[in-house]
């Protein structure tokens, strides 16, 4: 399942490649039209000139290709500058209102709760929700990647649709988070605006700078004003009928690639859920209504990002309702039949096990949690290697394990890290050591750097918190993610003020450990990329393992350190790493080589990775973790922290289970 993944990665940009062959052609084709037009009016112009001028005049070919194309190109340059904040700016520019982390009103915690546990059990951070006040049923996600992912709700969908049926639709809008649908979506508004900005420029010709002219009257008998005037009007409204004809191909483009992914995405949702009627049922009561379009003048910029059509138009960026349902539920189109109220005989039919599969999760739910409070410190070898097989592929029975987690979160923490001030408090409560100097001296600290307000929550929560972690470590990290939406929410000062307090806590005893470093690194990546620091930079993944063996090494020898209690235990544990990755022998970097700064600079690098090698070096940590035969809680944070690096989400290791 790994390679799965992976290989669904590399068939994106495959088909991003294709793509942008495709939207090539579409410039070349709209440049090609301008310069006929353009020649047109030089040949004729040339008639009376003693050497009439050909069709083929290189030099207009010139300057009106690399005009037209500058034209293409600042438009899309423009557009993607416009949406360079991710999917913040397309849940705005839709009316979407940020739901706010503490939200008490019953509908939109009922949503933030599916949406939590989705990205728990999907080893996704959890992103920003935004409610768009719409009658209308749907749903979209956008944004660069998972940490600038945002997803956007209509309250209609919040309103109208069971748990069951929301939780399927965010389960589609995750498969799209998962496997980089949303970087597709938001290069093909900016390409598409670039071919449309032809149009504009007419517009702008027929509409005012003709006119202008036309009505100049200065310069008597030999005023020639007029005639451009004429000229220029003429002139825009071929623009513009050529910016329609490239739009339209680009639109034509953009569908039948949205149609497509509309399809996985259903799949990955019923393979997420277990339960086919979930998002079979919200697709049926859509169908039920006469009009399901979204009421803002945006929406038909947008209408790739949406669950289901925002808009009645010829543009199909969405297979018909009855072909999705008829694939989701395994019968023929014609056999579907909208969820209208009030009618039973148009409800979905009972989908075959679905009461014995609700029954096994309720089970394995049961199970987890008698599994997490017997052995917490520790997983089997063939539990994370399963939990690996699953990379953007979580299950149901994962989408349980996170409910169990979720469920094991006092009230006062689980309100706490919805809260700004209570999600900073608890992030450095994780970060409290267990020597009493120690923690003296991290007092201190944060008496220096912290206001008040944050310092009391801190003191209010931390038996809480210390005794939730120490019992159950696997906590941590389901803290923190569920920390990010509020943390999300400081201003640039206040997450100045908490990252120094951060590393005021990391280094009070001198030395950093390995969950210290993960937190700093999990949080310092979180702020960078909510101020369009370093992390938002869009890297090309193009590098082999052969090249970047030096940070692949140094990233497996800090984790054989990690879990090793002597050289000769880490020695072998990195051996084991390296030789899956089929390097030759590789010398294991010292303890004092893994450096928080090299670490860091180490992942960044491993950004550029290649997909096909991002399994192998995953495969290799894994060796290097499961040496001994089994993994710490903490091993497989940082797992987990390699895999989020690497753009390949991980969902959580369950307990007692295995591959078949």
């Amino acid at each position: 399942m790994v390679m799965d993944f992976i290989g669904d990665q590399d068939r994106a940009r495959s088909q991003t490649g294709r793509l942008i062959v495709l939207f090539l052609l579409a410039v070349l084709g709209t440049v090609a039209a301008v310069y006929f037009v353009a020649a047109t009016v030089v040949v004729i112009s040339s008639q009376e000139e003693e050497t009439p001028l050909g069709w083929w005049i290189p030099e207009l070919l010139l300057v009106v290709g690399g005009g037209t194309i500058l034209v293409i190109l600042l438009g899309s340059l423009i557009k993607m500058a416009q949406l360079s904040s991710g999917g913040k700016s397309v849940a705005e520019a839709l009316g979407g209102v940020l739901v706010h982390p503490d939200e008490r009103d019953p509908d939109l915690r009922k949503l933030l709760n599916v949406v939590e546990e989705m990205s728990i059990a999907s080893g996704c951070p959890v992103p920003p929700v935004y409610i768009m006040e719409d009658p209308s049923i749907n749903a979209f996600a956008a944004g660069f990647g998972f940490d600038s992912a945002v997803i956007g709700v209509t309250r209609g969908c919040v309103q109208q649709l069971s748990r069951d049926e929301l939780q399927g639709v965010i389960a589609h809008e995750f498969s799209h988070i998962v496997h980089g649908d949303m970087k597709l979506n938001i290069r093909l508004t900016g390409l598409i605006f670039g071919i449309m900005a032809i149009g504009f420029i007419g517009y702008i010709a027929f509409r005012f700078i003709g006119p202008v002219l036309l009505h100049t009257r200065s310069g008597g008998k030999n005023n020639s004003g007029p005639a451009i005037g004429i000229g220029v009007i003429v002139a825009g409204l071929i623009l513009m009928a050529i910016g329609a004809l490239g739009t339209l191909a680009a639109r034509l483009i953009q569908a039948a690639v949205s149609r497509q992914r509309e399809f996985l995405a259903d799949a990955a949702a019923v393979d997420y859920t277990r339960n086919p009627a979930g998002i079979g049922g919200a697709l049926r009561r859509i169908g039920g209504f006469q009009t399901n379009n979204i009421e803002k003048a945006a929406a038909s910029e947008f209408q790739h990002f949406f669950f289901t059509s925002a808009l009645s138009t010829s543009f199909a960026t969405h297979p018909p309702l009855a072909e999705r349902i008829a694939r989701i539920e395994n019968r023929t189109p014609a056999d579907v039949r909208p969820q209208i109220d009030g009618d039973p005989s148009a409800a979905a039919p009972p989908v075959p096990n679905a009461a014995s599969m609700s029954g096994q999760v309720a089970g394995f739910a049961a199970t987890a949690g008698v599994a997490t409070s017997r052995s917490r410190e520790v997983r089997r070898a063939d539990e994370v290697r399963e939990s690996l097989s699953h990379l953007g592929d979580a299950d149901a029975e994962h989408l349980a394990y996170a409910r169990v987690l979720i469920s094991l979160l006092p009230d006062t923490v689980r309100s706490a890290v919805h809260d700004t001030i209570g999600a900073k408090a608890v992030c450095l409560l994780l970060l409290v050591d267990q020597d009493q100097k120690v923690r003296h001296t991290q007092a201190e600290e944060l008496s220096k750097t912290l206001d008040s307000s944050t310092i009391q929550e801190i003191q209010r929560l931390r038996h809480t918190v210390a005794g939730l972690v120490s019992g159950n470590p696997e906590l941590r990290l389901v803290l923190v993610d569920l920390a990010m939406p509020a943390l999300a929410r400081m201003d640039k000062s206040d997450s100045k003020a908490f990252l120094q307090a951060v590393e005021a806590m990391q280094v009070a005893d001198g030395r950093i450990d390995r969950f210290e470093w993960l937190l700093g690194r999990l949080l310092s990546v979180h702020f960078d990329r909510l101020t369009g620091g370093k992390s938002t930079r869009s890297l090309n993944p193009n590098r082999s393992i052969t090249l970047l063996a030096e940070p692949a090494r140094l990233v497996l020898a800090m984790i054989a350190w990690s879990g090793a209690r002597n050289e000769e235990q880490a020695f072998a544990a990195f051996q084991a790493g390296a030789r899956r990755m089929k390097l030759g022998d590789l010398d294991l970097p010292g303890r004092n080589d893994c450096s928080v700064t090299e670490l860091d600079q180490a992942m960044d690098r491993l950004k550029r990775l290649r997909w096909k090698d991002r399994s192998v070096l995953l495969d290799a940590a894994v060796d290097v973790i499961c040496a001994d035969g089994q993994a710490t809680i903490g091993e497989v944070e940082l797992l987990r922290a390699l895999s989020s690096t690497l753009d390949c989400p991980m969902p959580p290791v369950l307990p007692g289970r295995v591959s078949s």
